[in-house]
């Protein structure tokens, strides 16, 4: 397992522990993120929006799979991905099926951080 693929495993685990403030730091600052509800722009906007979620969802899983490397160098790496999205809104149970692809860049310290990211339901 390279790095970057480390990091988004990290990522993905993150997202499922609902921690808004940790989720937030795989972000650089200048990320956009495309979510079926609206978009977002910069690490503060992002770090906003994973709180509201955070806060409405209980319970929640997020598990990736079928992830598919479409590139990697020594500073930029993309990935495409499924995912199954569950967890409870006001008591009750939801499960979502959707897509996702991140865009990974080396921040100025050498840290993987998500540039881009797009989450959405899967085409019917």
């Amino acid at each position: 397992m390279t790095d970057v693929e480390m990091v988004f495993a990290k990522y993905m685990q993150t997202l499922s522990d609902q921690k808004p403030d940790a989720a937030t730091s795989f972000f650089h600052e200048n990320a956009t993120v495309f979510f079926r509800e609206g978009s977002y722009f910069g690490k503060n906007q992002i770090s906003q929006i994973l709180k509201n979620t955070f806060s409405i969802i209980k319970d929640e899983t997020f598990t990736p799979s079928k992830v598919n490397w479409h590139y990697k160098s020594n500073d930029t790496a993309a990935c495409t991905f499924q995912y199954e999205w569950s967890g409870r809104i006001q008591g009750k149970r939801f499960t979502t099926l959707g897509r996702g692809s991140l865009t990974w860049v080396k921040d100025i310290n050498g840290d993987w951080k998500i540039i881009t990211e797009h989450f959405g339901p899967t085409p019917k």
